[in-house]
């Protein structure tokens, strides 16, 4: 029997509001970019030895009328509990479903028997039986459990199908699942409902909610949701009614969150009839102009990184202990490394050291991990640009670079592979995947010297760009030609004929202090946010202009540029600052900063969301693109 099975809660079930996907609510990310992260890290997770990653997403719509599935999907019963748990009383006469198909994985393994088994391998009961925690390997790319929450949140009804063929058994398994907000009751009864109810073929509540096997529904389901499973193994997800999803959407998701991995020829998706692979991931992501979230040069770079510096053995190896001491020095390296790796770094080029570290687990032995870290000056770029790579998964909430004061900016990545370290580091992981934490109950429960080794993982980019490039310095003669030099004159000399001014070295030149340039932007403030415009009196040969934006609620001390934290506003949500702008191009939101590009002389850019009750500091630097010139801070 194919059924949903809906169960009442016992007097001693807890009631309440599922607080799981609120870990989720202040990401610094749409709806659908955070359901892309988790729906492409699973498969990367569940990769067969050897195979290569295959994702596919498409939007169907199937006319319930003359579906054979969706009868045994809806009917009466379930439509009351999802009106009753606030969700849809009535269906439309067309169903949109999302599908999700992934290739060269092992498909959802384990015992579907015994919802009881846990443990490495049961993903079956992790993914249907389980919240808060994974049943995922140590090189997984997620440990936390929670990120499936994003395909049930993307469903209108909150509802989750999965089609999986198994590796093991090859045994084909279809199973769904509805996750309510909260528990409910059914109109002029007093019964509590539970919040998870099961698509199965049990239809007692009582017992153990077992996948449908049978052919003809299966068949059914291929067909009019036009998968492309077949024989191969894997796993389909499909979320019914789903909101706020288009493709457009999806495919720049899918370029700007796993650029890495695709070109690495790690995976490859399909988004409709969209190919992305290592062979057009890096023209996709050329045409996504201001929605890409990273430079073209920066892409340049971990395209580069791929291919020579990560197959590859490392430029130079750092010796064990490197990081017990603030800064890198030549004493930290292989006899000669440390010099090799100036000169070569000096003269422009990609760079990489491998950096060992130790890791305890708690009454194991110590093991020995070790990370690569790639650096490349760019003195073109207005700052440093990094990022966090761990088993494919980029954690680009993990900023360091801004905290180095160096004269060249510089591109840099820091590349986990290692499955030890990884393990260290999936711990540490907020659910998010895109930041870690030094104190997750399950990093600290697990391993000891954990604070420790975290910011060596964390600043050992940094370290090494302090090692590489010379400190700034304020150039303290930079007006010395428009000021006469005093020990150049003396104000009297001695004789009989009485005091009277001398002049050494002959007659001095009195120079003349040039006029200010005109600026041609200006910078003002708003009530929320302020407004960066071109002047009109400047002429069409001055622009276009590259500008950078940097902003900082003010400090009581210090500089409140270096003091800003991410807590306090991140400018990388649309939602929270909206922009508006004419004619005005490469617009890049980047944490506290903004860099675009103003056209023409009538160029504007407003933003807003900045917190009315505390005073903004904005700073504006410009440089013209035509011939690169550098022009002064506004």
């Amino acid at each position: 029997m194919i059924c949903w099975q809906f169960r009442p809660l016992n007097p001693n079930d807890n009631s309440g509001i599922s607080t799981v996907e609120d870990n989720f609510a202040n990401e610094e990310r749409t709806s659908v970019e955070i359901l892309v992260r988790e729906t492409l890290q699973n498969p990367l997770d569940a990769r067969l030895s050897g195979e290569h990653v295959r994702v596919r997403y498409n939007l169907v719509s199937v006319d319930r009328n003359s579906s054979a599935f969706m009868p045994r999907l809806f009917d009466t019963n379930c439509l009351n509990h999802f009106a009753a748990g606030g969700l849809i009383s009535e269906l439309p006469s067309s169903v949109d479903f999302l599908v999700i198909e992934d290739f060269g994985t092992c498909g959802l393994e384990g015992t579907f028997e015994d919802s009881s088994v846990d443990g490495p391998g049961e993903n079956w009961n992790a993914f249907w039986f389980r919240e808060g925690e994974g049943a995922k390997p140590s090189k997984a790319n997620g440990g936390a459990g929670q990120g499936k929450i994003t395909l049930y949140a993307a469903s209108a009804i909150r509802s989750v199908l999965a089609l999986t063929r198994r590796k093991s058994d090859n045994v084909e398994l279809l199973f769904g699942c509805c996750r309510f907000r909260r528990n409910y009751k059914l109109a002029g009864d007093s019964k509590r409902w539970a919040k998870e109810a099961r698509w199965c073929s049990t239809k007692n509540p009582e017992a153990l909610a077992l996948p449908i096997t049978d052919s003809q529904i299966i068949d059914a389901l291929k067909a009019e949701l036009q998968l492309a499973r077949g024989e191969k193994t894997g796993t389909t997800f499909i979320v019914p009614m789903p909101h706020g999803i288009a493709l457009d959407d999806v495919r720049r998701a899918v370029l700007n969150e796993f650029f890495f991995p695709i070109r690495r020829g790690r995976l490859t998706v399909e988004v409709g009839n969209v190919k992305i692979d290592e062979h057009s991931v890096a023209r996709l992501a050329g045409q996504l102009g201001i929605n890409s979230r990273y430079s073209t040069e920066y892409r340049k770079f971990l395209e580069a990184a791929i291919t020579e510096h990560i197959a590859v053995p490392a430029t130079t190896t750092l010796k064990p202990g490197w990081g017990a001491a603030g800064k890198l020095s030549d004493s930290n390296f292989e006899e000669g490394g440390g010099l090799a790796l100036s000169q070569q770094f000096g003269q422009g080029g990609l760079v990489s050291a491998d950096f060992p570290v130790r890791i305890r687990k708690k009454g194991e032995a110590p093991e020995t991990g070790v990370f690569r870290v790639v650096v490349q000056q760019y003195s073109e770029s207005e700052h440093s640009q990094e990022l966090f790579v761990r088993q494919d998964l980029g954690i680009d909430g993990e900023k360091r670079l801004r905290g180095s004061r160096r004269v060249v900016p510089v591109l840099a990545l820091t590349f986990i592979d290692d499955l030890n370290l990884s393990a260290f580091l999936v711990a540490a992981e907020e659910p998010t995947h895109r930041t870690w934490n030094a104190s997750r109950p399950r990093l600290t429960l697990l391993y000891d010297g954990a604070a420790s080794l975290m910011s060596n993982v964390r600043n050992a980019a940094l370290r090494l760009v302090e090692f590489l490039t010379p400190e700034g310095v304020r150039d303290q003669t930079a007006l010395a030609p428009y000021f006469a030099v005093p020990e150049a004159q003396d104000s009297t000399a001695r004789g009989g004929g009485g005091n009277k001014p001398t002049q050494r070295g002959g007659e001095t030149q009195s120079l003349q202090i040039p006029p200010p340039k005109p600026k041609p932007v200006e910078v003002k403030s708003e009530k929320d946010g302020f407004t960066v415009r071109a002047l009109n009196n400047e002429t069409k040969s001055s622009f276009p202009l590259h500008c950078t934006v940097q902003t900082a609620y003010a400090t009581t001390w210090g500089n409140p540029f270096s003091q800003w934290d991410a807590a306090e506003f991140w400018l990388n949500s649309e939602q929270d600052f909206p922009i508006t702008a004419d004619e005005v191009s490469n617009l890049v939101r980047d944490g506290n900063e903004l860099r675009f590009d103003l056209l023409g002389p009538s160029s504007y850019l407003q933003v807003h969301g900045f917190d009315p009750h505390r005073r903004l500091e904005v700073q504006l630097q410009y440089r013209g693109l035509s011939d690169a010139e550098n022009i002064e801070d506004y």
